[in-house]
């Protein structure tokens, strides 16, 4: 199958753009450039990687931000996903598990200042500047929970080097709890703390099922949409392939049944946040302006995914469209209203519209 058709999801959360997106944007670029450019092998791999529109990922999550602390957010999300670009790349830290294990004990040990750490090497040096803008705005419990998170998402990054070097495909759970790290969920909470200025660390367990399904819905749709670049560099940990080779889906029925999960989830989310705010915490300043951060990061991860040439190729330029046929092959894609095959396969390939199938029950 060369095509996937994608419904249109339920979007029901709000999407906004810093007032400042374009700037923060073209900063965050120059930043990159300047700590993280001998990252890249070639000049032409870090303006592809700069073309991919990273540096909107932060504008559209943090709308609500300062402009400081929207730029500081902004220059993480490019720093780790930087380290991601390298994980996925098998010329770079994706040919070696260990050897990457061996990176990121560097990038921990340089992070909580070690004697053997070094700021000669890049993702140190950019990782010690952003902590120096970023540490005073935490508290000492969120400073924890930031080395913790840095730690989790390398620890997931390096247990996706393995599988994909074995050729392993994991079940679901398994999968989506390394995703869970991967995607940096326990860091996206935190920049969202951080955007809004408030601290959550000793409300947490008001917001386990919030979180729960908030972070499953992003990894979903993150899985979904950028499915095209995991298949072309044989990713192992994305759920679309676990459906398809452990539980026998093929890939459309894979795509519809997620995009049954993303409703349910979604949904689930909204329930969980109203719950909420309807109850006897719901009042509180803090705890609504951390949920409306929350609604902006799942709403904006979305936005983002749309629009990035990271997932559909060099070149792309989004067009708005939010549901369509989407093109494994084609160097750079585009959402489509009709298949590119003939009619006969259009009807063997179109299983499902996308709704939640009867017999979806992981939560």
């Amino acid at each position: 199958m060369t095509e996937i058709y994608l419904p249109e999801l339920p979007r029901l959360l709000p999407v906004a753009y810093h007032p400042k997106a374009a700037q923060i944007e073209f900063r965050s670029n120059g930043w990159v450039r300047r700590l993280l450019g001998s990252c890249f092998i070639r000049e032409e791999d870090l303006l592809f990687f700069l073309r991919q529109r990273n540096g909107l990922y932060g504008p559209l999550t943090v709308p609500d931000a300062s402009e400081r602390r929207a730029l500081d957010v902004t220059d993480w999300y490019q720093y780790v996903t930087v380290i991601d670009s390298a994980v996925s790349d098998r010329s770079a830290l994706g040919a070696d598990e260990s050897d990457a294990r061996e990176v990121f004990a560097g990038i921990m040990t340089d992070f909580h200042g070690g004697p053997d750490g070094s700021e000669q090497f890049p993702y140190a040096r950019a990782g010690k500047e952003l902590w120096r803008r970023i540490s005073p705005g935490l508290s000492p419990a969120q400073i924890r929970r930031f080395a913790d998170a840095l730690e989790a998402f390398l620890h997931g990054c390096a247990t996706e080097i393995g599988f994909k070097l074995t050729d392993r495909v994991p079940d679901y759970e398994t999968c989506m709890a390394v995703r869970m790290n991967s995607f940096g969920c326990d860091f996206i909470r935190l920049m969202t703390e951080y955007a809004a200025e408030v601290d959550m660390t000793a409300l947490d367990s008001l917001f386990t099922d919030v979180h729960t399904h908030g972070m499953r819905q992003m990894i979903i749709v993150n899985d979904l949409l950028s499915w095209r670049k995991e298949h072309a560099q044989g990713d192992k940990m994305t759920l679309v392939r676990v459906l398809i080779e452990r539980e026998g889906l093929g890939l459309q029925q894979s795509v519809d049944q997620l995009c049954g999960l993303v409703e349910h989830h979604e949904k689930a989310y909204l329930a969980a946040r109203d719950r909420l705010l309807d109850g006897p915490h719901g009042s509180r300043p803090d705890i609504r302006g951390y949920l409306r951060g929350l609604d902006h990061v799942i709403g904006g991860s979305q936005e983002f995914e749309y629009l990035t040439p990271r997932y559909f190729g060099d070149g792309y330029v989004w067009d708005g469209s939010t549901s369509g046929w989407i093109s494994l092959t084609d160097p750079v894609t585009r959402f489509r209203p009709h298949s590119g095959h003939d009619p006969d396969a259009d009807a063997s390939l179109a299983v499902g519209t996308g709704r939640p199938a009867p017999s979806m029950t992981r939560s």
